[in-house]
């Protein structure tokens, strides 16, 4: 388990207590397929509802939140509040281990509001919670860099196929 061992290693040699982990949903944990994203612009019912789960990286995910020094926190963006309404369902169905109150959905019209917006939250949660090591998981190189650029050295940026054995 690469990643497990890579976050012990981090948490580690940052000298930490805790981690806080933020996971972004599509493409990480639910599939994103190419040309949905129409059905998405357009608002569609059901979208979110009939993602495929990715089992690999749940799994992972679902044995880090067992962890006393692990916070698992969603972070997913939307352009409609419909969407993460059912982000929310998908959730309960498929990883549940995730907090209701850690469910962080942000919602904006484009996609450079929807990167900033991610940060800004994170930034809030990294504010009440100073001592902890912070990692974002995302298929996104960019809000991966910004989130680097914005957050400072205890934060970690990490790919999604950092998940995948």
């Amino acid at each position: 388990m690469y990643f497990l061992n890579e976050i012990n290693r981090i948490k580690n040699e940052k000298q930490k207590e805790k981690i806080m982990i933020f996971v972004d949903m599509d493409g990480v944990i639910a599939d994103y397929r190419f040309g949905e994203g129409i059905n998405i612009k357009s608002n569609k019912p059901g979208t979110y509802l009939d993602k495929r789960p990715i089992e690999t990286t749940i799994k992972n995910l679902k044995i880090l939140s067992k962890k006393d020094d692990v916070e698992l926190f969603i972070i997913s963006s939307c352009l409609f509040i419909e969407q993460a309404n059912e982000k929310n369902q998908w959730l309960n169905k498929y990883a549940n281990f995730f907090k209701k109150e850690n469910r962080i959905f942000t919602i904006a019209d484009n996609f450079e509001s929807r990167k900033q917006l991610k940060v800004d939250k994170i930034k809030e949660c990294i504010s009440k919670n100073k001592n902890a090591l912070t990692v974002l998981i995302d298929d996104t190189h960019e809000i991966l860099f910004l989130a680097q650029e914005q957050l400072g050295e205890l934060f970690v940026p990490m790919h999604v196929i950092t998940l995948i054995d």
